[in-house]
Order: C-alpha cells, then structure tokens, then sequence
C-alpha cells in the first residue's frame, strides 16, 4: 500500500464525519482526483471562482534522489559476487543520486456543469543557464470543485476540521510562499516510509505547496568485510517539492462549443517523422512515425483520450512505442480543436499568451486559405499547431527542441478520421 492510500485510508473516515457527503450523486469523470475521498463534498461543490476557462497556474518544483547505498549487486551470471546461501552470482553497480527542477503549466480549457479539463506542460530548467525546455504534456478531466489537487472548492475546505493522530495532520495555518503569507490548510501524513504534504490557500482553494519524502526498497548489497555473501542495503530517497508561482488568466480568443465531429468521431490517425540532427557531426536520423488517437470519455465542450505513438527503430528491431494520456477544451492551447469560427478571426502575429516565468510565447504565425497555425516559441523549443479553417480540426503538428548538441523534430499530419 502507498503512502498516498495510507493517508487517504486514515483521513477518509474522518472527513467523512466532519465534513458529510450531499446526498445528491456529483457528475461522473473519467479522472476523479486523488484527494476526493478526503473531500467528497468537492464532488458537488462547483468550481472555485478563481477558476475559469483560460486560468493557467504555473508551479515550480523539485525532485532529488538519494542514494541509501552507494552501490548494489545485480543478478549476473558472469558476477563476482556470489550468494552462498543460493548459489546466485551478482555483480556491483554504482548507484547515484539525481536532482532536476522543472515548471509545470496547467490550463483549464474547459469547466461547467461541474466538470473541469485541464492541460499541462512540464518546462525543465537547466539551473545553469536558467532556460527552459519542454519536457511533456498531458491532460486530464476532473471534478470542477476537485481537479486532480490543484485545488478544493474553498467551501468545503471550510467544513474541514483539524485531526492530528496516527501520524496525520489536518492543521490550519498561516503559510508563507513566495513572500505571499496565505491563511491555508495542511493534509500530511507521515510514517516510517515517508511522508506527504499538501497545503491549500483557504481563501481560493488553490494548492499553493507540495511535498514528499518516500524511502525505496532495499537493495542488495556486498556486506562489510567483504565476505561473498549478498547483504541488504538502504533504498533510495525520492524527495519532490513544489510550490505555485503564479495564477493567470488567459483570454483566450477560441472558448465556442466545438464542432459537431468532436462529438462523433472514433478515432483519428496521425502519420509522420521524427528526425534527429546532430550537425557538429554532420549526421542525420529519420524514423517514421504515427499517432493513433482514442476517445477516452466526452462531454460538452470537452474530451478526454489516449495517444499511442509508434517509432520505427532499426532494420529487425522491434518499434518504439508509448501511450499519453491527453485532454482537450474549448479553450484550450494547442488542443485537437479550434471552432472554424473562431479560425476566421485569428490575424497573423496576434499573441494569444505569454508566460515570463518558463519564457514562452504562443501566437498566430501562419494564416492561409486553408488552414490557420498557432506556435509556441521558447529559449529551446518551437510548437506549431496548424488547423483546418473549414472543419477546425488539428490537421498538423510540428515540434521542435534542441537536446544538447542534437536538433529533434517530430512532425506529423492528419492521415485519417473514422
């Protein structure tokens, strides 16, 4: 059991009690978030007023991995190491630790009815130079009084009573983030494996701080003084930290109902290249590729599916294959859909957001006759999503990111729709 389930098997019961559950069923969502068993009652609550079609909150985090050992035996054959209780051989590998920051951009492109879509992009930063890269997006569709835990209705944040037992707190407190002192609440539960934190702004109900410790499984090890027999080491820590740094509205200039083949349709088929150019060593690699996408879960003004992208590897070796899970709105950025409408209005150059803090820029750079492109623009990375003008759909895509020394692109076009 995680740590996550602990802390939602031990609260549960309590919020239960002190908080109580309207006796009318909240909409049903294909993502219902982790912290609603703490809170059902943000099942019915709506969303926050802060949240609006358009709103994106930026957080920063921090990830650290720390070696328990510092090395460990793997099961090999050809090891030196040998277990004399089995007669398994293990050989030794280093184990090291690792740290990365990175900003995550979350956009509401939908919310009503008491559903809400969220989008998200994750902007490494190299510490260094201080710029940002794009790492990966996602999508999802919660509860709009309860998305993922980006936030609780504030509401029901209010009927939370304090608890603090058998290793869970529930505490309200002043909490200061980023030089802004917030009148919060603090859900964390912790025991010998770890612990979890969530701290919520009482006043919008934002999540504005996050934090977890979880110890890793134990390793095999070389005991001390060396005998050929296997020990048992310490696990890995993974530490995450993270706090909110900015809330913004963004208007969002597409927020239409969606066309009428966004309601119908059963799959869409995406066929391209992935090319990788190194030209400090004048080399060149092209693999082609596609992108199958599923519906997953739809309702008015949203979808929810899964991507499977397949990458074709070298002659006899099996394809590169992975699956997303993705989310659109009507007032989404870079989403699978733009009313044809609101295509006819877009003008070349017209910006539709900018975000200072991972340095990025979205605007309208290509307007034809046929089809209407809006592109991201960062330090280290170029978007380009080009529409149909007469049907709205997303009939092309292009990204673009420098990796090191290396130039990746993937570029895909619209091949089919069933």
């Amino acid at each position: 059991m995680t740590l996550q389930q602990r802390l939602l098997r031990r609260v549960s019961v309590v919020i239960l009690l002190t908080v109580g559950v309207h006796s009318g069923k909240g909409v049903e969502v294909p993502d219902p978030s982790i912290m609603l068993p703490l809170v059902p009652a943000a099942a019915q609550a709506g969303a926050p007023p802060v949240i609006k079609p358009g709103t994106r909150l930026t957080y920063f985090g921090m990830t650290a991995s720390i070696p328990g050992e510092y090395g460990k035996l793997v099961q090999d054959d050809k090891g030196n190491w040998i277990d004399k209780n089995t007669g398994k051989r293990y050989r030794e590998e280093d184990i090291g630790s690792s740290g990365s920051a990175a900003y995550n951009v979350v956009q509401v492109g939908h919310v009503a009815d008491g559903v809400a879509e969220l989008s998200n992009k994750v902007y490494l930063l190299d510490t260094a130079t201080k710029r940002c890269s794009f790492a990966s997006g996602s999508g999802l569709v919660g509860h709009a009084g309860c998305a993922a835990d980006y936030w609780i209705h504030p509401d029901v944040l209010k009927q939370v009573q304090e608890v603090n037992a058998q290793g869970v707190r529930i505490l309200r407190m002043p909490y200061t983030v980023g030089g802004k002192l917030y009148n919060a609440i603090r859900f964390q539960s912790e025991d010998t494996s770890g612990y979890q934190a969530r701290v919520y702004d009482l006043e919008t109900g934002l999540l504005i701080f996050h934090a977890s410790r979880v110890q890793g499984p134990s390793v095999a090890t070389p005991p001390i003084g060396g005998s050929n027999k296997v020990g048992i080491g310490e696990g890995s820590t993974q530490i995450v930290t993270g706090w909110i740094v900015e809330v913004k509205d963004i208007d969002v200039p597409w927020k239409a109902a969606p066309p009428l083949w966004v309601a119908q349709f059963g799959q869409l088929s995406y066929r391209g290249v992935q090319t990788s150019v190194v030209a400090a060593a004048g080399t060149r690699l092209d693999r082609a590729m596609t992108a199958t996408l599923t519906p997953k879960a739809r309702g008015p003004g949203w979808l929810r599916f899964t991507n499977r992208f397949v990458i074709e590897t070298y002659a006899g070796m099996p394809p590169e294959q992975a699956v997303q899970e993705g989310a659109c709105g009507s007032a989404a950025i870079g989403g699978l859909w733009i009313s044809p409408k609101a295509l006819a209005n877009l003008r070349p150059q017209q910006v539709i957001e900018t975000n200072n803090i991972v340095g990025t820029t979205v605007a309208v750079s290509q307007v034809g006759p046929g089809s209407v492109t809006i592109s991201e623009a960062g330090p280290l990375h170029r978007i380009d999503w080009t529409y149909d003008r007469r049907t709205g759909i997303l009939s092309a895509m292009t990204l673009a990111q420098q990796i090191g020394l290396a130039q990746l692109t993937h570029s895909i076009q619209l091949a089919g729709q069933q």
